[in-house]
């Protein structure tokens, strides 16, 4: 018997943005100053930058990155309004 937890067709970044890696992935290893620049605005699309760093931190071939468009998801938002809480940022 199996269960389904949510279904793929509500997965937000499916509908024409750039899939993320698991964010539990790559948000520990990023650099202070990339996850200062994306807690400015957790709704603004990532730089290109960013998303290619994400890439590569998770040692995965992004093949050609969107120069604009990707956004965290509802999930990644949450994780890191729960990560910033459990952080010391001074």
């Amino acid at each position: 018997m199996s269960s389904i937890i949510d279904h793929p067709e509500h997965d937000e970044r499916r509908h024409g943005a750039h899939g993320l890696p698991p964010i539990g992935v790559w948000w520990p290893m990023l650099e202070r100053t990339l996850q200062l620049e994306v807690l400015e605005n957790l709704n603004a699309p990532l730089r290109w930058f960013v998303v290619r760093r994400i890439y590569e931190l998770c040692e995965l071939d992004a093949g050609p990155i969107p120069r604009l468009g990707v956004r965290l998801g509802e999930n990644e938002r949450a994780y890191i309004a729960g990560w910033s809480h459990a952080v010391d940022w001074s």
